[in-house]
């Protein structure tokens, strides 16, 4: 009791504490411009311990309305918050959806807590099928497993009790276990809800366990304002397996320890307790003590349990009294009970309404993407078509004007009689050009190219590493090509071998000594050799248009 009283008044005083600070906090900036951004940076730091605080500060920012998009988008995410906390009923969707409207559905802890809130909301209108909807969302958009998931999870497990699907709420619990099975301070929660959805299915024996549970993680960390509603938890058990006074003991400690305000509920189980144990007096006190005109289903009881006191005591008219009172409650339950099966349907098909256009829409898009995936792959086709007519006309056309090129080289050897030796062999080197670039043209279509460029760009170990039959395949390759290259070659110096003039034409083409000396397999030693032979047999304007240096 003493703890409980001390807990209570360090709260107030902390209470008063923060609120000092936002006012204070509100004079300072009452200047600036960015009085309302730290108004609502302060209300979120206050929102997790003393949300009525934040409450206070959110309402005392003027003119919401005039705050930028983003600031506008926090501050109805945080006050509906506040009023979540402070345990103020949300009967409109319209400030949250500010939030949900600017946060989208990109994952991100504003998002997910937007999502939430919405849900809460739908809650409190009795909108179950759509709390549900909006609370899976904000599963969703989670960025990661923190508290605040696992709170979702015992709200969604709630709307699952609401709804008697019993099996999915105990799921539900569990996964908010999971979550925080390491926090000792949050996993009284998903413990005691299972313990609940086990109570209701009245499997008395796993809700005690469970509950007891709940019970040592909450003297392991000492939080006395769980221990009432656990001893309330205890006492509604043993009262459902007759136990009155095992019952009588759990519900005199938690009456002991709850605030003055929060004891209805109590009164009513302590009323119920006495009934079993036939202290008549005392059931009718505690039944009379009652009072809670928003709980119906209550008052249906309390009205039950009188009528039952007064009949065992012989007081038939008051018991009559008591009686006709209960069926006047029990007739707005039952109308009570109407109305909500009408919203359940009306929601149903709201929800399935909602789920047909959306159904709609994710195949409008398919739709949308399969026809842009047909179309780019028609214009993919289309273009490589196209690129293979055009490289095949441009093939062609190398071709034919390598031919022409042999044409005149034949015309030129018909005349090599009426010219000189050096004529002739500048002609042979000017035509040797045009078939060198002709000649090259062709090479760089083929797959040989891109392997002489892999060659190059090689380390010395993957040269090492590559096969005999690489090397050959490149090596026929080139000499195919380059053929009228090497008989061009040939005629200016009949005296070269074919290694020469293999040797020449890779000199030509630009190739790196180490891919030549690969390509030739030859050595260092013996490729200077073969270059200094080859000087001596050819022109010097020749070798140095062949060799560069």
């Amino acid at each position: 009791m003493a703890d409980t009283q001390i807990y209570y008044l360090f709260k107030r005083v902390a209470l008063r504490f923060s609120i000092f600070i936002g006012l204070l906090l509100l004079f300072l900036f009452s200047c600036t411009s960015q009085k309302e951004n730290q108004l609502l940076l302060h209300a979120d730091s206050l929102m997790a311990e003393y949300p009525d605080s934040a409450l206070i500060f959110l309402e005392s920012i003027p003119f919401p309305q005039k705050l930028s998009r983003a600031d506008r988008a926090l501050y109805a995410l945080l006050l509906t918050q506040a009023r979540y906390k402070n345990y103020i009923t949300l009967d409109d969707d319209s400030l949250i959806k500010v939030a949900v409207d600017y946060y989208g559905k990109k994952k991100s802890l504003r998002a997910a807590q937007a999502h939430y809130y919405w849900g809460a909301a739908y809650r409190d209108m009795g909108r179950i099928p759509f709390a549900v909807d909006k609370y899976l969302d904000a599963i969703q958009l989670m960025p990661g497993e923190n508290e605040f998931l696992a709170m979702i999870y015992d709200n969604l497990a709630e709307c699952y009790e609401d709804e008697d699907l019993y099996d999915v709420a105990i799921e539900s619990y569990r996964k908010s276990y999971q979550i925080v099975c390491r926090d000792k301070k949050s996993i009284s929660y998903p413990l005691r809800g299972i313990a609940h959805v086990f109570l209701l299915q009245h499997q008395l024996d796993s809700a005690l366990c469970y509950f007891q549970k709940a019970y040592d993680c909450v003297l392991a960390i000492q939080d006395s304002s769980m221990l009432p509603l656990l001893y309330n938890d205890f006492s509604t058990i043993y009262l459902e397996k007759k136990e009155y006074v095992r019952a009588d003991e759990y519900v005199s400690k938690a009456i002991s320890m709850m605030p003055s305000d929060n004891l209805s509920g109590a009164y009513h189980l302590k009323g119920m307790i006495m009934l079993g144990l036939n202290r008549l007096d005392s059931a009718r006190y505690f039944f009379n003590k009652y009072k809670d005109e928003q709980d119906i289903y209550g008052e249906a009881v309390r009205y039950n349990g009188l009528r039952e006191v007064e009949k065992r005591l012989g007081n038939w008219e008051a018991a009559m009294q008591y009686a006709d009172a209960y069926m006047v409650v029990y007739d707005s339950i039952q109308k009570l009970s109407d109305r909500q099966k009408l919203d359940e349907l009306m929601d149903n098909h709201e929800l399935e309404e909602h789920k047909r256009m959306v159904s709609q829409q994710e195949r409008a898009v398919i739709g949308y993407l399969v026809g842009t995936v047909f179309f780019l792959v028609l214009a993919g086709i289309f273009f490589f078509m196209w690129n293979d007519r055009r490289r095949k006309k441009r093939y062609i056309a190398l071709q034919r004007e390598l031919m022409q090129k042999r044409v005149d080289t034949m015309e030129l050897r018909e005349e090599k009689a009426l010219e000189s030796e050096d004529e002739r062999i500048n002609k042979l080197v000017e035509l040797g050009e045009h078939q060198l670039k002709l000649c090259m043209s062709m090479f760089e279509e083929t797959e040989c190219y891109k392997k002489l460029q892999e060659m190059e760009k090689a380390t010395p170990k993957q040269l090492l590493s590559m096969s005999s039959a690489f090397r050959m395949e490149i090596n026929v390759a080139i000499r195919e090509a380059f053929i009228d290259v090497m008989a061009n070659l040939e005629k200016c110096c009949p005296a070269l071998t074919n290694d020469d003039l293999f040797y020449c034409v890779l000199s030509l083409m630009h190739c790196s000594n180490r891919v030549i000396i690969e390509l030739m397999n030859v050595s260092s030693d013996a490729l200077k050799m073969r270059k200094s032979r080859i000087k001596g047999k050819l022109r010097e304007d020749i070798f140095k248009y062949i060799y560069l240096d």
